[in-house]
């Protein structure tokens, strides 16, 4: 790290470089404009009355943020009406204790602005206008092209900035650095970019309009890090001061003052993973950008490593190399064999598409230029709930298993049915809003003429967030264990114990926790379960798609709210030894000591459960490691073949976390003895004494495997 690079980490670091938005006057006569030239000219008098943050450590700037006084980007959703009042009414308030609004997240696609700057997409602008006759489409087309002129013209105006204030810089290398950075405003994003540096200044000033991940880095930076390194135009550490910059300039997008500022789950975005000609997009850019991230004291971005069975062995271990001497665990890895077999077979998009996905917010598939099309919680488990506590008249007169799976899976998909109805009406509120900002980086919207909100991409994934997974594939398996196969109990006495929240039956809850034949621990009896129980819900979501048009496939995450712990506290006695208001399980796993068999266990009966990949949504593993696995060199080449194999085998995720549970309950017990003991939670990282009770709580029940 440069001395340089060090005294910007520190102002950014102390929240320093996050822009201040400057209060903007409207004019009170935009009331008879139509609402599109309204909105349209009060961006980008918005825009052009913001101020750049400019230090003398800088080579960057560019970015700003909006206030909510206008319509601004699609992610956060600032000044939009609709959405505003949706999120004020449910976000993160339970409807019948089955669903619950959370976030949306997108990316945005860089690949055009890359490729012609401003210019080509003002130039696509027109040739749309010229196809479009419909007024309304007209103007909102126009409206875009407003907003694309007056990008160019915030990025003269910084120009103007840095320049004036380089002036007043004494030392010699970042005055220079300034007036180079004055003049490369002028050229770049307005047109092309010629050079690595431009690259990564266009995609820094555009990531003001689609504030959240930035996609696939190493594939938009590829051509621009190489041309350069083979014309002597630039060092491999001058490439990776370049990045590091970037990623600082990530970071202070994150106001100090937020509890986001130190969790990874901001700008995520991907490395690696297969190209449209089937080769690993992973190369020496990849690797350094994992070293530059790496190398930095912070907490944003994080990365996931997108592997593939082409990808050299030597990657993997590096990767995992890094990320075990990653104080702040910004790395996880994601397997394209099954995600890419998701997109293609499920979801029915080309394999040119399918290869350019990422992983965005807490472990969300998102697709460069569009918005992820669904991320609502589902509490799964009330299914089960229903036909134990209230229709269970009917399962006591089951004379098989396969019986009462039927009469299961037809209150879970009734269940799944309202869920999908749930995020189709919050969606088409979200849609009375129109985008205009982000609507220049994301896929169809200049040539559709149609707002990002309503559906402009057409590869987008719905993936609503199903918690209880595991509480299910559990409880199916104890009845089938304990009442049918083994006839150690009858189904009334199973729906008598659940129904007392196991009040007298305590002996009998003890049995099933300590002989249960729990998911995790790769018998056959709870594979096969697992199975049957993936395979129903690809059967009944097969062809089903959102109020867009968008495939669905399901997730699991919680992201940072303690949905677990929410729903949980509505759900009656579940038969896999759950007691009511426990906390449900998240994520695709095992806790709480029911995976008895070991690691290599836990890997296997994972891999082998999802066959056609229908929990390629927002899905996360957790998987937490004794950390002689880790620190210990042998060790450790052994743990890195194992999750090698685990997704040669077809797991889909994993996340790792070095602790032990007794450092975690001495850190809930006194957290200002371990303010700096960091965890992987639900596809994020953050410092474990600052996390919500009940997200503690699930760390503390996953098992530590040795």
């Amino acid at each position: 790290m440069t001395d340089r690079i060090k005294k910007l980490t520190d102002i950014t670091l102390a929240g320093k470089m996050y822009p201040k938005t400057e209060k903007t006057e409207f004019d009170m006569t935009d009331i008879f404009l139509s609402e599109c030239e309204r909105d349209t000219k009060r961006i980008c008098e918005y825009i052009l009355n913001q101020e750049p943050m400019v230090t003398e450590y800088q080579t960057m700037t560019g970015f700003f943020r909006f206030d909510g006084s206008v319509v601004g980007v699609a992610f956060n959703r600032s000044g939009h009406k609709h959405t505003d009042e949706l999120m004020r009414d449910l976000y993160l308030k339970q409807i019948n204790g089955l669903h619950v609004l959370e976030w949306q997240h997108a990316t945005a696609d860089y690949k055009k602005v890359l490729e012609s700057g401003i210019v080509g997409i003002i130039d696509d602008i027109d040739r749309s206008i010229e196809l479009h006759t419909d007024k309304d489409e007209r103007e909102y087309l126009l409206g875009l092209r407003k907003i694309a002129e007056a990008l160019i013209a915030w990025c003269e105006k910084c120009s103007a900035r840095v320049l004036d204030y380089s002036r007043t810089v004494e030392n010699a290398e970042h005055r220079k650095n300034l007036e180079k950075l004055a003049a490369t405003l002028l050229r770049s994003p307005k047109n092309a970019p010629e050079s690595f540096y431009e690259a990564c200044l266009t995609i820094y000033v555009c990531f003001s309009c689609a504030l959240d991940s930035v996609g696939t880095l190493d594939r938009y930076l590829s051509r621009f890090y190489f041309a350069d390194l083979e014309a002597g135009r630039i060092t491999r550490e001058e490439a990776g001061e370049y990045l590091q910059e970037l990623f600082l300039m990530l970071q202070a997008a994150t106001p100090i003052s937020s509890p986001n500022f130190t969790r990874g789950g901001e700008s995520h975005f991907c490395i690696g993973g297969y190209l449209p000609d089937g080769s690993d997009a992973y190369n020496d850019l990849s690797k350094l950008i994992l070293e530059s991230l790496t190398d930095l004291p912070t907490y944003i971005p994080q990365v996931t490593l997108r592997w593939t069975k082409t990808q050299p062995k030597d990657v993997l271990r590096f990767a995992m190399d890094l990320e075990r001497k990653d104080k702040h665990k910004r790395i996880a890895f994601q397997n394209d064999e099954k995600r890419i077999k998701a997109y293609t077979e499920i979801c029915g998009f080309e394999y040119e598409d399918a290869v350019r996905y990422t992983t965005v917010g807490c472990n969300e598939p998102a697709f460069p230029g569009g918005i992820v099309g669904a991320t609502s919680k589902l509490n799964l488990l009330k299914s089960i709930e229903r036909i134990f506590h209230d229709n269970y008249e009917e399962i006591e007169s089951c004379n098989s298993f396969d019986e009462l799976y039927e009469i299961y899976t037809r209150e879970l998909f009734a269940d799944m049915d309202k869920h999908i109805e749930f995020d189709n009406k919050c969606n088409a509120v979200r849609a009375r809003d129109v985008n205009y900002v982000s609507a220049l980086f994301f896929n169809g919207c200049i040539e559709k003429a149609k707002s990002p909100t309503r559906g402009a991409a057409n590869v987008v994934v719905c993936s609503p967030m199903v918690l209880g997974i595991t509480n299910i594939i559990d409880s199916l398996i104890v009845v089938k264990q304990f009442v049918y196969d083994e006839k150690l109990i009858t189904m009334k006495e199973l729906v008598s114990a659940l129904q007392s929240n196991w009040v007298g039956c305590e002996d009998l809850r003890t049995l099933i926790k300590k002989k249960g034949d729990f998911f995790g621990n790769d018998t056959e009896r709870s594979n096969a379960m697992a199975k049957r129980f993936f395979n129903s819900i690809y059967s009944f979501l097969g062809g089903k798609t959102n109020l867009f048009g968008y495939p669905i496939l399901i997730g699991d995450l919680i992201g940072y709210n303690p949905h677990h712990q929410w729903f949980g506290e509505c759900t009656k006695a579940t038969p896999d030894g759950r007691m009511a208001s426990d906390m449900l399980k998240f994520g695709f796993g095992q806790s709480g000591g029911y995976d008895r068999e070991g690691l290599t266990a836990l890997l296997n009966s994972i891999a082998k459960a999802d066959e056609h990949g229908i929990r390629c949504g927002s899905t996360v593993t957790n998987i937490t490691l004794d950390e002689a696995l880790i620190k210990n060199d042998a060790n450790f080449e052994k743990t890195v073949e194992l999750f090698r194999t685990y997704f040669e085998n077809g797991g889909v995720h994993f996340q790792l976390t070095y602790v032990s549970k007794q450092d975690l309950l001495c850190a809930k017990q006194n957290p200002d003895d371990y303010k700096h003991l960091r965890v992987r939670v639900s596809g994020f990282s953050d410092y474990f004494v600052k996390l919500n009770e009940a997200i503690q709580n699930d760390i503390i029940e996953r098992t530590e495997q040795k």
